[in-house]
């Protein structure tokens, strides 16, 4: 259910980014929203299904409406916002695996990574 939220949040910022990118301060806005929103969200399923749905409201402004024209005009208002989106959705894309659980055994042993790399025994604290 909160996926489902996360997207349709996402969907709706994008949405109204879309609308707006094309005066500064809307393209500002929207970047810096989006941006705040995604390192708030933990990484994982929540972080990509914001951006997902924030991405399909971004690529449905892009595509020629039924009456002709675009809401995402071919200037640097619109390079801008797709590239924006573009990052954003790679933040999460590079995200998903930092948000996946733990292998078992491998913070319940207290060794890291490192110290078996190492040969070192877990400090204790």
């Amino acid at each position: 259910m909160r996926t489902l939220l996360a997207g349709a949040v996402g969907l709706l910022s994008g949405a109204a980014g879309t609308l707006l990118h094309q005066e500064w301060w809307g393209l500002a806005l929207a970047v810096v929203a989006g941006l705040a929103a995604l390192s708030w969200l933990p990484p994982g399923g929540l972080r990509l299904a914001f951006a997902v749905g924030w991405c399909l409201a971004v690529v449905r402004g892009a595509v020629e409406r039924p009456a002709g024209g675009f809401l995402i005009a071919s200037d640097a208002a619109g390079w801008s916002w797709l590239a924006a989106s573009f990052v954003l959705l790679l933040g999460a894309l590079a995200t998903v695996r930092s948000g996946a659980t733990p292998r078992r055994g491998s913070e319940s042993s207290g060794t890291s990574y490192l110290d078996s790399v190492r040969g070192e025994e877990p400090q204790q604290h």
